[in-house]
């Protein structure tokens, strides 16, 4: 391994070098802290650096905090060598980016010890490179695999609009649409726990199962039945998906709800909230469960049927408050009134979120009845 020696004294610099060389190290040596920085600008530069702190034009501090201001991957282990004894002044190079110092005079053993523990340290962070790069190609492919199979789906748009706004690349939140052979129309909108690659893997499971058994015009209660069993015989526990089955029937005179762990689906007359179905059913891939308390509700040409996951009311702003669920009906009937696009939502929604993080996918179903 290389290691990048800076000390100003000639008998120093020929010592350290002596020693570092006979320890299996490629010494590289500097006569200031200037020589060393120009150093490191050169491809493959020591990470492993042995640095005395008092020089001219650049002293070791400098460096350091030099260093650390222009941080790279992987970070470099610095060395400080020092006559100084006080804490204040161990502390200081400390914090300007030195991970170890040594006082002068010092014994040849001791050296050798902490430079080994700086090798290993870097060696550790190499090994955590390789495997983090391995893993983020990995993640991608996997990423790109789902979105893939979403895209293949034959989701239908008819009557719908939607927003999707995923914290990752891929999302937790599902959104299906089909219809069944005699017309009636299936819509899924689901939410599994958590966000991202570990909260998606389960949606071509649902995806299939949604699609299949709705083009074989199989009832609503007997698709979320197999979804909650396969979901509970190929999913690791503590993964569920909260889900909202809703029917439509080819008149477009009755609406059947299946709300299973989720926020009210929300029905509007006009620009008026005229119904709230609330969760009656556990999340799938929970238990075991039947699934025939699904609400039946009689509705009127263009009534609008929303539903969502819980990431757009529990958006949280920079004073940490939630936007809430009172918030959220209103702003749907500020949209109704308005007639604006379905965007107005998610607009508003990161307009008050502001600098805030947004920590979860968020997903809106529309449905014009």
């Amino acid at each position: 391994m290389k290691i990048l020696i800076a000390d100003d004294s000639l008998t120093s610099r020929a010592v350290l070098e002596h020693v570092t060389r006979s320890w299996g190290y490629e010494p590289i040596v500097a006569e200031d802290g200037e020589q060393a920085w120009q150093i490191m600008q050169e491809i493959n530069e020591p990470l492993l650096l042995l640095i005395d702190w008092e020089m001219p034009r650049l002293d070791g501090l400098g460096l350091c905090m030099r260093i650390k201001e222009h941080a790279s991957c992987p970070p470099h282990f610095i060395t400080l060598l020092t006559s100084r004894t006080e804490t204040k002044d161990v502390v200081a190079g400390l914090e300007a980016g030195a991970n170890d110092y040594i006082i002068k005079p010092f014994v040849n053993e001791e050296l050798k010890a902490r430079l080994q523990a700086g090798k290993r340290q870097l060696e550790l962070q190499v090994q955590y490179k390789k495997a983090q790069d391995v893993l983020t190609y990995e993640k991608q492919v996997i990423e790109n695999i789902i979105l893939k199979m979403r895209a293949t789906k034959p989701f239908d748009t008819k009557q719908l609009r939607i927003l999707d706004n995923p914290v990752e690349k891929v999302s937790g939140d599902i959104m299906l649409s089909a219809f069944k052979p005699d017309n009636t129309r299936h819509v899924l909108m689901g939410d599994f726990t958590g966000h991202g690659l570990m909260a998606a893997i389960g949606g071509p499971i649902v995806y299939d199962v949604f699609y299949t058994m709705t083009a074989k015009g199989i009832a609503l209660n007997d698709i979320a039945i197999e979804i909650n069993r396969q979901l509970l015989e190929k999913m690791p526990t503590g993964l569920f998906l909260g889900a909202i089955f809703i029917e439509l029937s080819p008149d477009g005179s009755s609406l059947s709800v299946l709300n299973c762990g989720m926020s009210d689906v929300l029905i509007y007359r006009k620009t008026k909230l005229c119904k709230k179905i609330s969760s009656s059913l556990l999340a799938l891939g929970i238990i075991k469960q039947d699934f025939d308390e699904h609400v039946v509700v009689k509705v009127e040409k263009d009534d609008r049927v929303y539903a969502y996951s819980d990431g757009i009311t529990e958006v949280i702003n920079d004073n940490e408050e939630e936007f809430g669920q009172q918030r959220f009906e209103q702003l749907i009937e500020q949209l109704l009134i308005s007639q604006a696009g379905i965007e107005f939502l998610s607009d508003t929604v990161t307009k008050y979120r502001g600098e805030a993080e947004q920590f979860d996918d968020i997903t809106l179903m529309e449905l014009c009845c």
